[in-house]
């Protein structure tokens, strides 16, 4: 895998010396959350993957203007640095020429993880429905035709891999979006909450997303967005829904999920509400509120609930964020990168628990 970071790297150089106009772009973040629990204060890393991932992690991309390919490399800044890498090739555009409705990419993905299209509306940042490979050197292919339909196929050719990812994503029209998805061997983020070091032998989703506002043409969003995800193995079941809306000024969600087991009479309920406000050219400013991991008698609302805020402000390629947030015992990142979403980063076997009083102070570069 190393030998194919470094030519993907070798590549990228390549490129930069043949095409005379190539565009570079990146982003580096960093920060530090200090963290109240028991009266008892702690600082935790703050990197571009919210609380306790690596900080100083720098995301580079070079592509050549006229979008023949792009090569995007991540990595972090320390002695035992991770480092990951993709290339795309825009294959529709080589064949068919830039006026052409048929797209087609092809993808190399090293050290990386794949995630299936997905008409689920986002809007929490929680990434609830998603299907997503393990990591593995994966080769992609998504064709689409227009903003229509795109279908994507990825998989591993390493022998002993089985990663393999299906998915479809279709807008047929204006407003209104229609997906469905397989993995197979894919990361298995539900089976956390009921049975450890459970076996992953594939999950299906799929979701739909209407936005009124964009059907009918009002000059504000007005929407509703619900998904559906199933694990075989575990025989776990995920559905989320989310409203939303909002005008220019501020814009609204709230997410309900459920999350039911075939084995368990005993369910989980989550739901995150969130408020983003526009009131200022290049300031960030957002409230939420919710709670993870109800269920029924045996937990509370006052043992899991949270809240916080972030304020931020960017000063031409320079953001810098200010997060503070409360959580009694709630799996939950602070977001201190996103301008649009309240809060971010993944539900999961790996989160953080950001219980108590924490803050989280962080920057962004981009280039």
């Amino acid at each position: 895998m190393k030998k194919v970071l470094v030519s993907l790297l070798v590549l990228a150089l390549a490129m930069t010396s043949v095409f005379a106009a190539v565009n570079f772009s990146g982003e580096f973040v960093a920060g530090y959350t200090f963290q109240n629990v028991n009266d008892e204060w702690a600082t935790t890393n703050f990197g571009q993957d919210n609380i306790g991932t690596d900080p100083l992690k720098l995301n580079g991309t070079i592509a050549d203007e006229d979008g023949l390919w792009s090569i995007t490399m991540k990595g972090v800044l320390e002695a035992d640095s991770r480092l990951s890498g993709e290339a795309h090739l825009n294959v529709g555009q080589m064949i068919f020429g830039s006026e052409s409705d048929i797209s087609m990419d092809l993808g190399l993905v090293a050290k990386g993880r794949v995630a299936g299209l997905n008409a689920y509306n986002n809007k929490s940042g929680l990434n609830l429905t998603r299907i997503r490979t393990i990591d593995g050197g994966l080769a992609s292919l998504t064709v689409g035709y227009t903003d229509l339909v795109q279908v994507q196929v990825a998989g591993s050719p390493i022998t002993g891999h089985d990663d393999l990812i299906v998915s479809a994503l279709v807008k047929p029209l204006d407003g209104l979006a229609v997906s469905a998805g397989y993995v197979m061997n894919g990361e298995s983020k539900l089976a956390a909450y009921f049975v450890k070091d459970a076996p992953n032998e594939g999950a299906f989703n799929a979701a739909v997303d209407v936005n009124l506002g964009a059907l009918i043409g009002l000059d504000f969003d007005l929407g509703l967005t619900a998904g559906d995800k199933y694990e075989f193995d575990t025989e776990m079941n995920l559905f989320a829904a989310t409203v939303y809306g909002g005008i220019d000024l501020v814009d609204i969600s709230a997410e309900y999920a459920l999350i039911t087991q075939a084995d368990s009479d005993d369910p989980m309920h989550a739901f995150n509400v969130a408020a983003n406000f526009n009131v200022l050219e290049g300031l960030s400013l957002n409230v939420y509120t919710g709670a993870f991991g109800l269920c029924g008698d045996y937990t509370k609302y006052e043992d899991v609930f949270y809240v916080g805020g972030n304020v931020g402000y960017a000063f031409g390629n320079v953001g810098v964020n200010l997060n503070v947030q409360y959580a009694a015992d709630a799996p939950i990142f602070a977001d201190g990168n996103s301008v649009t979403q309240a809060i971010g980063g993944d539900i999961g076997a790996g989160a953080v628990k950001a219980a108590g009083f924490s803050i989280t102070p962080s920057v962004t570069l981009t280039f």
